[in-house]
């Protein structure tokens, strides 16, 4: 078992960081929607095949994890021994067809080390100053040193399902320049460094033609600077109430989004776009 100090800056199996009870950004993303949220992630963690193909991308594209094999047929002995294998964080078996997918993947896949000098899958731990929580985080690429631009660059490896060219889209949606906005937080308190930041995601196609780019995020950009700092801020504030009180998860459990009715309301780009009056919104 890996040893945990606080601050500290570690390399670990994915199983051991998972199983440390300090407040990552996913965890705390789920708390903004609710305790109840929250709650439930705590209780009820992805199992590995959720997870399996993100975690054999990172794996050979970022060159540190577990090994990644074609699945095996599970009546064989080969096949039980296998699926045995994959049950520690030792092997991740994937299909025959994601399998051949994550090869094309990897075959045109960016080299982080081409990007920038770095360690892969670095796990972050430090305290909270204004309240006292344990958080962390695992970058999946920490650079040695600030780009030629003089900024902190840490870096993020991500696939989609979706146009590559929309990733802000997604980044909207689920909350990815919280993750930027916690991680900068994160790097700081551990290591005290004072310089420019930023955050890059590396995003690449889980599709033909598997092509890649990379979007950021600066510690100055207003998604950062004016909303996510805030939110994360006022997030850990109010997680803060259950951990001091010991308030036990279960009870969060019955602490979810609101029953009161709500109005629907479309925005008036949908209003337009339904009624077929699109002409105002072309370029």
């Amino acid at each position: 078992m890996t040893e945990v100090k606080f601050p500290s800056m570690v390399d670990m199996p994915d199983k051991e960081y998972f199983a440390h009870p300090a407040i990552d950004q996913t965890g705390l993303k789920k708390f903004m929607e609710s305790p109840r949220a929250y709650a439930w992630h705590k209780l009820n963690p992805l199992d590995n095949s959720t997870l399996a193909f993100g975690k054999a991308a990172h794996s050979l594209i970022l060159g540190s994890g577990p090994k990644v094999e074609r699945k095996l047929d599970g009546r064989t002995k080969a096949g039980k021994a296998q699926a045995e294998q994959a049950k520690s964080d030792d092997l991740v078996i994937l299909s025959g067809s994601d399998y051949e997918k994550l090869q094309n993947m990897v075959d045109y896949a960016p080299d982080m080390n081409s990007l920038v000098e770095g360690k892969p899958e670095i796990a972050l731990f430090a305290i909270d100053p204004a309240t006292g929580l344990e958080l962390k985080g695992k970058a999946d690429w920490l650079p040695d040193h600030p780009g030629m631009d003089g900024v902190m660059w840490l870096y993020d490896y991500k696939t989609t399902g979706h146009d590559v060219q929309d990733f802000t889209g997604s980044a909207y949606k689920f909350g990815y320049h919280i993750q930027a906005a916690f991680y900068m937080m994160l790097y700081r308190l551990v290591t005290g460094y004072q310089g420019a930041m930023g955050f890059r995601f590396v995003v690449q196609e889980k599709q033909e033609p598997y092509d890649w780019m990379i979007w950021e995020l600066s510690e100055n950009d207003p998604e950062i600077s004016l909303v996510a700092v805030k939110q994360i801020r006022e997030a850990l504030d109010r997680l803060s109430f259950y951990w001091k009180n010991h308030i036990p998860l279960e009870d969060m459990l019955n602490q979810g989004l609101p029953k009161t009715p709500l109005p629907i309301r479309f925005t008036d780009w949908q209003m337009n776009h339904l009624i077929g009056d699109d002409d105002q919104w072309e370029m």
